[in-house]
This record gives C-alpha cells, sequence and structure tokens, in this order.
C-alpha cells in the first residue's frame, strides 16, 4: 500500500459493532445488568438487544426478569427499558425466605439513568405478592390479581402500586402463610446463573488500549 493509503486505513475506528449474534449458553456481564440466555441479537440501527429462550436479566443487587423473550433497549450504554413477552416474572429478594414476585402475560420494565427500576407495567391478567415491611420487620403479606397493574419505584423502593379492572386483594399475616402460598406458581429464582463477573464470562483478559498510539 502506498504510504497515504496506509495512514488513511490507521485513521478509521474499526472497534464498532454494527451487528452481534450470540448462540448457546450466553452470558453478559455489565456492572449494572447481567444475562443469562440461549441466545441473543443486537444491532446498533435500533440499539436493541434481542434474548431467546428462557432469558433472565438481573440488574441492582436483588431484582431478577424473566419471560419466554425479553426484548432490552440500550441508550447511552445504559439499560433503558425492557419488554418481557410472554410468561413475565419478576422478583424481587427481600431476604433469604422472603421475595416479591409480579407476573403476567407482558411486562414492561423502564430504568432511570443510573440503571435502577423506576416503574414497570404488568398487561393482560396480572397476578402478585408483596411483603409489607412494619417497624423493620415483614408482617403483612398483599396477595393480588388484576388484568393490569403499573408500579412505580423511588430510590429502590416500591412507593406507588395502582391496579386495574377485575381486582382481588387480600393482606395477610405473614406468620400465617404457608410457604407453598408465598410463592406464585412458576416461580424461580436462579441467583447460581448470574455473571458476578467478567471472569464468569470468559477467561480471556483484555490487554490494554493502544488506541491513543
Amino acid at each position: 500500500l502506498a504510504v497515504s493509503d496506509s495512514l488513511s486505513a490507521l485513521d478509521r475506528d474499526t472497534t464498532g459493532i454494527g451487528f452481534l449474534l450470540a448462540l448457546r449458553n450466553v452470558k453478559v456481564f455489565k456492572k449494572d445488568m447481567q444475562v443469562a440466555c440461549d441466545s441473543l441479537a443486537y444491532n446498533d440501527l435500533d440499539s436493541l438487544v434481542r434474548l431467546y429462550r428462557k432469558p433472565i436479566v438481573w440488574n441492582e443487587t436483588s431484582r431478577q426478569y424473566s419471560s419466554d423473550s425479553i426484548s432490552v433497549v440500550i441508550k447511552d450504554r445504559r439499560l433503558e427499558k425492557a419488554s418481557l413477552m410472554s410468561n413475565a416474572f419478576i422478583i424481587f429478594q427481600e431476604d433469604s425466605l422472603l421475595f416479591d414476585q409480579v407476573k403476567g402475560a407482558e411486562m414492561m420494565a423502564f430504568f432511570d439513568s443510573t440503571g435502577g427500576l423506576k416503574r414497570f407495567d404488568s398487561l393482560g391478567g396480572s397476578s402478585g405478592v408483596f411483603f409489607l415491611e412494619e417497624n423493620g420487620t415483614y408482617a403483612t403479606v398483599n396477595k393480588f390479581e388484576a388484568k393490569m397493574l403499573t408500579a412505580s419505584f423511588r430510590d429502590g423502593t416500591l412507593y406507588d402500586l395502582n391496579y386495574f379492572e377485575e381486582v382481588k386483594s387480600d393482606a395477610y399475616p405473614v406468620v400465617q402463610l404457608r410457604q407453598d402460598d408465598r410463592l406464585l406458581k412458576g416461580f424461580g429464582w436462579h441467583p447460581e446463573l448470574r455473571p458476578t463477573g467478567p471472569e464468569d464470562v470468559t477467561s480471556y483478559v483484555p490487554r490494554e488500549t493502544e488506541r491513543d498510539k
């Protein structure tokens, strides 16, 4: 190559990925989000990550999202929103034995600028279990069913919950609720599948960047 052609080639940034397809036993680790699924597809056109076959997404310390397939929108390198399609299930771990749970035919989850959950909408028939804290202990559990619900969070804590149409809601003392009744049908908590660091994804250690050089 001529010298001018060589210099021109060096000026091009070849690190951008236009399209990514990952197949079989996919794991993703990011500080504010982790993923485990069978396969994954991504493209730059819509910044949409599509997760297939029993995908699970974790964010924050103790929140797990799962469904038959999940589409995640990434904006400015952060999680912006996620669509859980068919058999959607969100689990919030309150302590080692208690889990807040919501399931529905479809869900939309929205995240703030730090990647924390700020709202989710459950559509097409929703049911759930929420443990209510009183004086530092979880004394009451609320079990509900509704055609649709929306929940809002502030600083990681649920502060507004609204049910719509065909609402059925009951509250019980936690001590009176059997262990089997504390979990919704289809419940599956899988911390063992969650990548906790880059080493859970690959043994490859990236070398230091030489971009400036």
